[in-house]
């Protein structure tokens, strides 16, 4: 991305607000999808419960879950704990209609002392007609992380900054994109393809 599309791109993120911070989570998953995700929690392969990748590059990776894959991995959760999840436990915040968006530094094919990165933020960019329209999220967290540096936790970590940031699901469009915001200023942008979204509940 040259210098001066980045520089626009951070100043947007910057200086327009998260958009609906404080409103209401909005109307979600039905009471039979909730059941529905209830049941395939229980019985789903561990790999299938985990969350959907949108790009993994050397040292960062994304990606998101839906308010059916959360109140499956809740399903699962609690089921391991003995304690059966009915559709009333679910919490309307975990079957909202909203896209959880993660961004967090990997270490892998990492060598040496390379420094992880801080991630400071990411947004969405919806295009429509040549036009640029950055879509804030409605929340966003910001926490340290330690990082293997291994295949395990069983050796040296690192410290790094990751985001987690939550959307309405309808700006989870194809053709948007996610824009991640490092430490320093640099902007890296995944594309919200068809083919991202088909394996998706």
């Amino acid at each position: 991305m040259p210098l001066a599309e980045k520089a626009l791109t951070l100043a947007m993120a910057l200086m327009l607000p998260a958009a609906l911070a404080s409103a209401a989570a909005p109307a979600g998953l039905s009471p039979e999808q909730v059941r529905e995700a209830i049941r395939w929690g229980l019985s789903a392969p561990e790999p299938a419960l985990a969350q959907y990748e949108m790009k993994t590059e050397r040292t960062w990776l994304v990606n998101f879950d839906t308010p059916f894959l959360r109140v499956a991995q809740l399903s699962r959760a609690m089921k391991i704990q003995n304690t059966p999840v009915t559709e009333a436990d679910v919490s309307p915040k975990t079957a909202a209609d909203e896209v959880h968006i993660y961004a967090h530094a990997r270490p892998e094919g990492v060598t040496g002392r390379v420094t992880l990165p801080n991630i400071e933020h990411l947004f969405i960019v919806r295009t429509r007609e040549g036009a640029s329209e950055p879509i804030q999220p409605s929340s966003v967290q910001s926490f340290v992380r330690r990082v293997p540096m291994g295949d395990d936790w069983s050796g040296p970590t690192r410290i790094a900054r990751s985001v987690k940031a939550i959307f309405p699901r309808q700006a989870f469009a194809p053709g948007n994109e996610v824009r991640l915001v490092f430490e320093g200023g640099e902007v890296q942008s995944v594309r919200i393809t068809e083919d991202m979204l088909a394996r998706v509940r």
